[in-house]
């Protein structure tokens, strides 16, 4: 016979079914290293949405090791805390960040060029798809609320430092809590219609990624 408490039953805020349901760090613990902070937000989420999470959170958080956000302090923490060993034994992870790693010629702004050298092209889909789930993380950590289905969330890694000045001079208020080094966040609510919101979200102060929630319905009707 079975023993153990049984587990709570609850609104995943990721499928918005009502299932046997954890705890989901927002954004995830893996991002911090140790010692990690007490205050860490927590969302209720099924098992199968954590899961299914689980790849494309440590493809985000390897890829962005390899970039400038690894020669940070918390960055080279993560690295020699867990990262290290965790490359070396993912072969799925190394030949994907392997497929990701291209030379390019570097050049001057006139054109000049300088030398070759390796860039990341990373796979944008699996880097949208970490930063959406961290937006329903926080929209209803922020308002209690869940983002309804017919929300559709969109994410834009923000590359260029232009693209990161106009993002930081839109009206955007800061988030309830930021961890220095780590995570950051601001957003705005659509005033009208409060299913839609604005979010920018930095990783490790130099991964900087820009998300808007809106009605597809709305659009829609829009267009047409």
């Amino acid at each position: 016979m079975k023993s153990g408490k049984k587990k709570k039953k609850g609104l995943c805020i990721y499928c918005g079914k009502i299932k046997e349901i954890t705890k989901d760090h927002v954004p995830p613990r893996q991002f911090f290293p140790q010692p990690r902070p007490s205050n860490l937000i927590t969302v209720p989420s099924c098992a199968r949405c954590n899961e299914d999470a689980q790849r494309d959170e440590d493809y985000f958080r390897a890829i962005f090791m390899f970039s400038d956000a690894g020669i940070t302090p918390a960055g080279k923490k993560l690295w020699n805390q867990k990262l290290d060993k965790k490359y070396k034994n993912d072969l799925g992870l190394r030949r994907k960040i392997a497929q990701d790693l291209k030379e390019v010629n570097l050049v001057t702004p006139s054109g000049l060029y300088i030398k070759r050298q390796s860039a990341i092209f990373p796979d944008s889909v699996r880097l949208e798809n970490v930063v959406c789930k961290i937006v329903k993380g926080l929209y209803y950590h922020e308002f209690n609320e869940i983002i309804p289905s017919s929300v559709v969330i969109m994410a834009y890694f923000l590359q260029t430092q232009e693209e990161r000045n106009e993002a930081f001079e839109l009206d955007l208020q800061f988030g309830s809590r930021s961890w220095p080094e780590v995570f950051e966040y601001r957003f705005k609510r659509d005033s009208i219609n409060n299913e839609c919101s604005t979010w920018l979200i930095s990783f490790y102060e130099c991964i900087i990624f820009l998300a808007m929630g809106y009605n597809e319905n709305e659009f829609k009707e829009t267009i047409n």
